[in-house]
């Protein structure tokens, strides 16, 4: 009587073995040719997404090694290069074999305009100062501290500059066209185009006094009256300064009265 012994596991997977380790040879020899070969070197590098920023200051600062291969470059580097220009919010960097390298860059957009002292700056909507000295710049002036300092590419996070931040994307929100805003004695206190100085106390109350601002200015526009302050330090109980019109004001409004009579009395 014949005994059959049961193979070991071993002795099953020896036939396999050869074939593993042709494969694992393979995989060594197309790691090698990857690393070598001359085709992967970073010969094509193009820099998208940027309007403001230069290509070359952007290539400059990722510093791509276009003799060396571009699997073995740290693209989480050169992306953190690239971040650290003012204008830019956030880069990646594409790997697009054989041989092409790909910046691509999300800018900030300007918010406001900073003041401190005699000083101005850019930034943006983060607080980040995109460039110092702006010229040709129409947004609204935030006035800070003359003892903040505007140095591009540092973030102003000082609690108070945060505040007439908010304030301000508030009062957009709601239609406001805010020329200057700036903290003072009486709590933030915003001045509109054409002169208006509105009250908005601070920070707790900014947030129920933007919405009743431009009604309110609407409804006395309406009523051919000016508004020289408009004080919202308490929401429930606005107060309203006028101003007397123009020369050319009050004969419009004049004009407007003897229409609408003239209207009324055929």
């Amino acid at each position: 009587m014949t005994v059959r012994r049961s193979r070991s596991r071993s002795s099953r997977l020896r036939p396999f073995w050869f074939v593993g380790s042709a494969a694992f040879a393979l995989a060594i020899a197309l790691g090698y040719f990857a690393v070598t070969w001359s085709g992967f070197d970073a010969k094509h590098v193009r820099v998208v997404g940027n309007r403001v920023v230069p290509s070359a200051l952007i290539l400059a600062r990722a510093r791509v090694d276009r003799h060396e291969n571009m699997w073995l470059q740290n693209t989480a580097a050169m992306a953190k290069r690239v971040d650290a220009i003012p204008y830019v919010l956030r880069t990646t960097v594409h790997r697009l074999p054989p041989s092409t390298v790909t910046i691509a860059v999300t800018e900030r957009q300007p918010f406001a305009i900073v003041r401190s002292g005699n000083e101005n700056a850019l930034v943006d909507v983060h607080l980040r100062v995109l460039e110092d000295d702006p010229t040709n710049v129409s947004l609204s002036t935030i006035v800070v501290s003359p003892a903040t300092a505007l140095v591009p590419g540092r973030f102003l996070t000082q609690p108070g500059i945060v505040a007439m931040r908010e304030a301000l994307v508030s009062l957009r929100a709601h239609d406001v066209n805010v020329q200057v805003l700036e903290d003072n004695t009486d709590g933030v206190t915003a001045t509109l185009a054409g002169g208006v100085q509105v009250l908005l106390g601070d920070e707790s109350s900014i947030g129920t006094a933007a919405p009743l601002v431009e009604p309110i200015l609407t409804r006395f526009a309406l009523l051919g009256r000016f508004v020289q302050t408009l004080d919202l330090r308490s929401p429930t109980t606005p107060v309203v300064t006028e101003r007397h019109g123009t020369r050319k004001a009050r004969a419009s409004k004049r004009a407007r009265a003897a229409k609408r009579n003239a209207a009324r009395n055929p």
